[in-house]
């Protein structure tokens, strides 16, 4: 009895650990102007919470950029390692496409504005890093 005791609590620990990970703001700097969740956003820096219930992820300017909160539209189900944020760039500003934890998680898709069939597209991928402010 004693063992499984301890084994539920190395579990249990192992689950709020990963949900603490998990739920860490992250932070990127984002080099362009952009589009998430309708709202035109900035080039700056930016606190970006990838744990909001539903999906949601909210983006807050460490300065004057503001904030947003973007809402997939479904979940890629492919695991990443890498936490990122990809974005497609046309002739506009770029738009929020995926958003991705890390940790082994699926993804998020998002919806973006469709592109003239003659434009040329390209990804940009940012690189999330860990907010040592938490």
């Amino acid at each position: 009895m004693k063992s499984l005791t301890t084994k539920l609590m190395f579990a249990a620990a192992a689950l709020v650990a990963a949900g603490a990970l998990s739920a860490q703001t992250m932070k990127a700097d984002i080099p362009f102007a952009f589009q998430a969740g309708g709202k035109l956003m900035a080039a700056g820096t930016y606190r970006v919470d990838l744990s909001r219930p539903a999906g949601m992820v909210t983006l807050q300017g460490a300065g004057r950029e503001g904030a947003v909160i973007a809402r997939p539209i479904t979940h890629i189900e492919r695991k990443e390692n890498t936490a990122k944020l990809v974005f497609v760039c046309g002739r506009g500003p770029c738009s929020l496409v995926q958003a991705w934890s890390g940790y082994s998680q699926s993804g998020l898709l998002f919806k973006t504005p469709k592109l003239d069939r003659n434009e040329e597209a390209s990804l940009a991928v940012i690189h999330l890093r860990l907010d040592a402010a938490d």
